[in-house]
């Protein structure tokens, strides 16, 4: 009797070491695969990351603060909806290298679409002091409170367009001019 009552906490302690090794590569990966380096692996991303270190967002700050790119490419709201878009997204652009052209996308349309890839949850994970403004400081509170009220049906990128990738146009253009000169 009490070599299986030993074999049962020694299989309990066992499958919590496991799960929890699990737990940490998973997050570890999660972690390791959403900064511009992962992001910029793939070629075809190289006008994204080369816009997006030429902006605020991407350290080019008097801080040097950096934004991940799923600081706002991914929801913030839970860490499931988190995961799931993180997975949905790596096994989507993992197709499109694998089995089409990536450099043939619409980059500029995707630009005109850029709500779909950018998450408000992100932005506000870093900015929710946005959210505290009053009307002493007339600057955030004005443009916000319709936001914050509910009135206005916008989102962040809607405001801010050209938020997190400076001149990405050009760096577009740069890029995809020269792969259509040489094929």
């Amino acid at each position: 009797m009490k070599t299986s009552k030993l074999l049962i906490f020694l299989v309990f302690i066992l499958g919590g070491l496991i799960g929890l090794g699990i737990a940490l590569a998973s997050a570890e990966m999660i972690h390791k695969t959403g900064d511009d380096k992962f992001c910029s692996s793939c070629h075809v991303m190289e006008p994204m990351r080369d816009s997006y270190l030429q902006d605020t967002h991407g350290g080019n700050n008097a801080m040097g603060v950096k934004a991940e790119c799923v600081s706002c490419h991914l929801p913030h709201d839970s860490v499931w909806n988190y995961t799931y878009k993180k997975a949905m997204n790596g096994i989507s652009e993992a197709w499109q290298v694998a089995f089409s052209d990536p450099e043939n996308n619409d980059w500029e349309a995707n630009r005109r679409n850029k709500k779909e890839f950018v998450y408000d949850s992100g932005c506000m994970s870093c900015h929710d002091n946005v959210k505290n403004a009053t009307a002493s400081n007339m600057k955030s509170f004005l443009p916000h409170r319709d936001y914050f009220n509910g009135i206005s049906n916008k989102t962040c990128v809607e405001c801010h367009e050209n938020v997190g990738h400076k001149n990405l146009g050009f760096h577009l253009k740069e890029k995809f001019s020269k792969v259509e000169n040489t094929k």
